[in-house]
């Protein structure tokens, strides 16, 4: 598949300009950017989602119009969109066969076939889950494993992975690696789309790079450097040195023997004002389900928990606001966003006490506080009425997190703020990090990647299995040490 000089326009403004973008037979071609640089739109123009306004694209070297993803996958065209697009009320294999179940000479569903088809996709990937499991009963990283699965069970020749290791843990993430080479092998050619540089290094044959809507290099992943990514990536500096030891306060928030049946047992740590403890560990290791019973989303059946050294029981997420404790999901499509609707109401819903006299809304005053934190955050968009869905990965989740500070808390939980986000919007939440602590917030921070936890955090808790694993200070802590912990080699 090739694609020649694509242009494509929105209300009159060009979101692609003249990208080229060729894809091998067996290769990996993986295309980087910051969020917003053009790739989901062209991800929807491969796809056959969206159509080009200007340009052409090839299959098999014949010229092509994908009036939508039916053409697509007819020429044998699948992608697998970052948000995932299973149906949660649906078995997993009955998500993987949507819309192309086996079927009995009668013509019926073959059951038993599907069942057999399931349990051979399930072994090439490694996944232990029940193939007649609701996949709404799933954890986030099993749902993305069945929607790779889901696109294996199609004939492609090119498949298309955006952001696919967004919620893998590294042993996940190696098993998808070793599924893509064998696609590979077989002759697939593969596009490869990711934040994380290292797995472009890892995985990938060829990249493109994208800088607003604009191709600004392509090159053989042998030949280039992490440098060269960035520099043609952001055409700007970041920080990447880590910052120096902080001062802390009192006791903000301290779990003594907190646990809850069949998720964790026996958690124990405290956060002092202006500190960043880390909860770290693979996935599956009870980190969110922790941080769902600080906030009161789910009752823990044993241990307390005191704010400001005095004994509080929470009994939802709005009695753990009244505390000044706040919560950034992981999971910013089905349990953060108000996709429809405006930043502004975005911002402002977990407070609309705090907008409000006598029961009525006082819109200025919402709209003279969201404008400021859009400010004070570098919220990027066109206009206050612009639909939060329609903004880049790291734009929303600082919606998120200006969410949370709208609360004025005094405890912050961040579960994965950086998921799914580039280079550039990772650093300016790293920055907005910096300055609660400078404000004396206590942060639990919640991360899959062990870099941002090193870099941010003055401890680190390592959870294995639901239980305290090891806890880490700054200078005792380390990649192999966590990992050693995570995998029960402490």
């Amino acid at each position: 598949m090739e694609a020649r000089g694509i242009w494509k326009y929105f209300d009159g403004n060009p979101v692609l300009s003249g990208v080229d973008l060729a894809i091998q037979h067996s290769e990996v071609h993986a295309v980087v950017g910051e969020n917003g640089a053009g790739k989901s739109t062209l991800i929807k123009v491969l796809g056959g989602i969206y159509q080009p306004d200007r340009g052409i694209l090839l299959i098999d070297g014949a010229p092509r119009r994908l009036r939508s993803p039916r053409d697509a996958l007819a020429h044998g065209i699948v992608v697998i969109h970052q948000e995932l697009s299973l149906a949660p009320h649906l078995s997993s294999e009955q998500n993987i066969f949507l819309g192309h179940f086996p079927v009995t000479r009668s013509g019926l569903v073959d059951r038993r076939e599907m069942r057999r088809r399931t349990e051979v996709l399930f072994d090439r990937l490694s996944i232990s889950v029940d193939p007649g499991c609701p996949v709404g009963q799933l954890s986030i990283a099993q749902q993305q494993m069945v929607e790779i699965a889901k696109a294996l069970s199609l004939d492609a020749k090119v498949l298309i992975l955006d952001e696919p290791s967004a919620v893998l843990d590294d042993d996940r993430l190696q098993i998808l690696f070793g599924v893509i080479r064998r696609l590979r092998d077989q002759g697939l050619g593969l596009v490869y789309i990711s934040h994380h540089l290292d797995e472009i290094f890892s995985i990938a044959d060829r990249v493109t790079v994208l800088r607003d809507g604009r191709p600004t290099g392509h090159a053989p992943v042998a030949d280039v450097t992490e440098d060269w990514l960035v520099g043609r990536m952001i055409g700007r500096d970041f920080a990447s040195s880590p910052p120096q030891s902080r001062a802390s306060g009192r006791i903000a928030i301290e779990l003594r023997g907190l646990s809850r049946a069949g998720q964790f047992d026996d958690i124990s740590f405290s956060v002092r004002e202006g500190q960043v403890v880390g909860l770290a560990g693979l996935v599956g290791a009870g980190r969110s389900e922790v941080a769902q019973a600080v906030i009161g989303a789910v009752r823990p059946s044993s241990g307390s928990i005191a704010v400001f050294e005095k004994a509080v029981r929470i009994t939802g997420p709005h009695a753990a606001s009244r505390l000044g404790i706040a919560y950034v999901t992981e999971d910013r499509k089905t349990c953060g966003l108000l996709a429809n609707r405006p930043v502004r109401e975005n911002l402002t819903i977990s407070n609309l006490k705090r907008f409000s006299r006598l029961c009525f809304m006082r819109p200025r005053h919402e709209l003279r506080f969201a404008r400021d934190l859009i400010a004070r955050l570098d919220i990027r968009l066109p206009g206050m009425g612009h639909e939060i869905r329609k903004l880049s990965g790291g734009n929303q989740q600082k919606v998120l997190i200006g969410r949370a500070l709208a609360v004025r808390p005094k405890i912050l939980i961040l579960d994965e703020p950086t998921r799914g986000v580039d280079i550039g919007a990772k650093q300016e939440i790293y920055a907005i990090i910096e300055r609660l602590l400078a404000q004396r917030v206590a942060i639990i921070l919640i991360s899959s990647e062990l870099e941002e936890i090193l870099r941010l955090s003055d401890q680190i808790v390592v959870l294995r299995r639901g239980r305290v694993a090891a806890t880490l200070s700054r200078t005792q802590a380390s990649e192999a040490a966590i990992m050693r912990a995570a995998a029960g080699g402490l």
